[in-house]
């Protein structure tokens, strides 16, 4: 955390603000597609047919958020410690 001598001298990052900007920019559409199409798919009568919201909607869509943002952010950590302009 930032400190300076007239006290703290912190707040969001920058880097965390594009990592968050950035998963929910991509994790949004891909959370409504995926939810779009585990709603539309349907089970042929008489097989065994996997469903379900938290294993075929939710849980792709928050990796792949998750994995975006921390990505994101690792990026532009690096390009501002490499251009601390």
């Amino acid at each position: 955390m930032p400190m300076t001598e007239d006290g703290y001298d912190g707040g969001p990052m920058v880097e965390g603000g594009w990592g968050c900007i950035a998963a929910a920019l991509l994790g949004v559409p891909i959370f409504i597609l995926l939810l779009l199409v585990d709603a539309l798919g349907d089970c042929v009568p008489d097989t065994a047919c996997k469903k379900g919201f938290l294993t075929q909607v939710l849980l792709p869509a928050a990796l792949i958020s998750i994995g975006v943002g921390l990505l994101v952010r690792w990026v532009v950590k690096t390009a501002r410690q490499n251009h601390p302009d």
